[in-house]
């Protein structure tokens, strides 16, 4: 088991390509779900669906972070630099997999471009079924 992604976990990832690649898994245990989802809603500006770091100021940025420490959210992040995203993606990924397999996590949410779903899809499947003979998440 990995102490730091609780049994169950859901976890929601996100990207960033700024000056390295990153992945960040924000984890939250399963009986935390509901009151993160209603922090985090709470931390949006009225009409705002998504929160994007890249287009906010540093203030809102502060906020948010804050807001979702008290929320009971912990991030992990993967970075992978000096390498073109092509092959930092995968890596990212299936070192996460590895995190999430090892915690007993139990869904698994990516927030990524379209024209990367299917490759994600097959991604992870094709490490989870070396891990695990194919168990996969929600």
């Amino acid at each position: 088991m990995n102490p730091l992604i609780p049994a169950g976990a859901h976890v929601f990832v996100d990207e960033s390509k700024s000056k390295a690649y990153y992945v960040a898994a924000s984890v939250i245990a399963p009986a935390d779900v509901t009151s993160a989802r209603r922090a985090i809603a709470a931390l949006r500006r009225p009409g705002q669906r998504r929160v994007h770091f890249k287009s906010e100021s540093d203030s809102s940025r502060n906020a948010f972070l804050n807001g979702a420490a008290q929320a009971g959210l912990s991030t992990r992040l993967y970075i992978a630099r000096n390498m073109p995203d092509k092959t930092a993606r995968p890596l990212c990924l299936e070192r996460l997999l590895d995190d999430l397999v090892a915690g007993g996590a139990a869904k698994l949410v990516l927030e990524s471009d379209e024209s990367l779903q299917q490759a994600d899809r097959r991604l992870i499947a094709q490490h989870l079924k070396g891990l695990n003979g194919g168990q996969g998440f929600q």
